[in-house]
């Protein structure tokens, strides 16, 4: 009978690729439980050493140098804020008008300028809207929803399908103003006048 030989197992240790990038990096490497507010607290992070002041960063596995967020700052110079451009002097949507002249007597066809026209017309006089007070803005919604409840009253009595269509029509208006969605040709003085 043939005796079994045993023989002694070795262990061989095997150097998984983060090690290795721990082996290459000459900078100090950590890996800590996640504390930051955007870390899961059960997942390990890896750190490293920033290579100009030291501080410890988060990095990825394959990271082999850090620079933190400070020393970055540093090395880079402060943003410039420029100033606001400077208005033409041109109201809102001139280049949208059929025809506008401006103070210099340029003249413009739906925003380009017209050399041979110009000095020919007067200034265009631009009338600014005046938009309708919170006041007269919360009337027009009570005033809406009083129609809504007169026009329903009428919908019920209604027999004819024309009626009926129109009713129906001016409800859904008037449930909209009611709900404060007023329409554009309702938000200015002007205009106010004549839908009253």
């Amino acid at each position: 009978m043939a005796k079994k030989i045993k023989r002694k197992s070795r262990k061989v240790t095997r150097i998984t690729p983060e090690q290795k990038a721990n082996l290459k990096c000459e900078y100090i490497v950590e890996y800590r439980k996640g504390t930051k507010w955007n870390q899961r607290p059960e997942a390990t992070y890896r750190y490293m050493s920033c290579k100009v002041c030291g501080q410890m960063e988060v990095v990825s596995e394959t990271a082999t140098a850090v620079t933190c967020h400070e020393c970055v700052n540093e090395m880079v110079a402060a943003p410039t804020y420029t100033k606001r451009r400077i208005s033409s002097g041109r109201p809102a949507g001139w280049h949208f008008m059929a025809e506008y002249v401006d103070k210099d007597g340029n003249v413009f066809h739906k925003g380009v300028e017209k050399p041979k026209l110009k000095g020919t017309k007067e200034p265009s006089k631009i009338e600014k809207k005046k938009k309708i007070s919170k006041i007269e803005r919360s009337k027009m919604i009570s005033t809406a929803n009083a129609k809504v409840h007169r026009l329903k009253k009428e919908l019920a009595k209604a027999k004819l399908k024309k009626d009926v269509k129109r009713l129906k029509r001016e409800i859904a208006k008037n449930q909209k103003i009611g709900s404060g969605k007023i329409p554009r040709s309702m938000r200015y003085k002007q205009n106010n006048l004549d839908k009253s």
